[in-house]
């Protein structure tokens, strides 16, 4: 039976971006969005495996790679400026099977929430800026393909609103991404 990683971006004590006016955070969203692709992937055959961020950025590789998972997806959310909107898909830029399971979710998700399709982004730990390695590290160090998803922007209340609309649906892409490239 295949195993997938499903990483909860954030935590309890670090929740990422926040949306000002719903108070909802990206770990509040993504923790029960995790847990709902996990029931998903279960009843098509395989073994979800969800991974909470309760050790340091630097160790969280090698906490994945512990699950010794076929597969692993970081649930996160953008934030800008409260007005951008769009879904994107971050992979490791050397890994071809990334680039593959990152377009087989993009393409869902894209579908699902019809928003601007901001596209596949090609990340690397080495990079630094503004964004830091914009999950580089992760998606290098980990001994699987690893993608982290970006459906849409936390902080844009119609997007947050959008995706708490089609919450279900959302969870339904993301498990037919994962399926479809499971399946090959």
């Amino acid at each position: 039976m295949k195993k997938v990683a499903l990483i909860i971006g954030h935590s309890a004590k670090s929740p990422g971006a926040t949306n000002k006016t719903y108070g909802t955070s990206e770990f509040e969203f993504n923790g029960p969005l995790a847990h709902s692709v996990a029931e998903k992937l279960i009843l098509e055959g395989y073994e979800p495996i969800i991974i909470y961020r309760d050790c340091s950025y630097s160790a969280l590789p090698g906490k994945v790679n512990q699950t010794e998972a076929d597969i692993a997806v970081s649930f996160h959310c953008n934030a800008f400026n409260e007005k951008s909107n769009g879904s994107e898909t971050l992979y490791y830029k050397r890994s071809s099977k990334g680039f593959l399971l990152a377009s087989c979710i993009q393409e869902q998700v894209v579908k699902c929430l019809g928003l601007k399709d901001r596209g596949l982004k090609p990340c690397v730990a080495s990079h630094k800026g503004k964004a830091g390695d914009r999950g580089g590290l992760l998606l290098q160090k980990t001994s699987m393909p690893c993608v982290i998803v970006e459906p849409f922007f936390i902080d844009s209340d119609a997007s947050l609103e959008l995706a708490n609309h089609k919450f279900e649906e959302l969870s339904e892409a993301y498990t037919k991404g994962i399926v479809n490239y499971l399946r090959g």
